[in-house]
């Protein structure tokens, strides 16, 4: 339970940031799962402007991750082996 509150937290402290109406956009898209193909599609924008947010909000996440001594291997899984 604390887990999922916790996450909670940190989505609403996430959204709350000074985003543009944009990138708040295509943020509420990839935090539901989808691919940029799929938020270009539903958003009806070029897929480059998609990909001009998530670059955005990823070198924004890696910033935060930065000033606060964590990596992002810390949370997320493994890479698979190669082939």
């Amino acid at each position: 339970m604390a887990t999922s509150h916790t996450r909670f937290v940190e989505l609403e402290w996430i959204m709350a940031m000074p985003f543009t109406q944009g990138e708040q956009l295509v943020l509420r898209h990839l935090i539901s799962g989808e691919s940029s193909e799929e938020i270009a599609a539903a958003l009806d924008w070029p897929l480059q402007a998609v990909r001009n947010c998530t670059h955005t909000l990823i070198t924004w996440v890696l910033d935060e991750l930065g000033e606060s001594g964590r990596t992002p291997s810390e949370y997320l899984p493994a890479p698979p082996p190669f082939a």
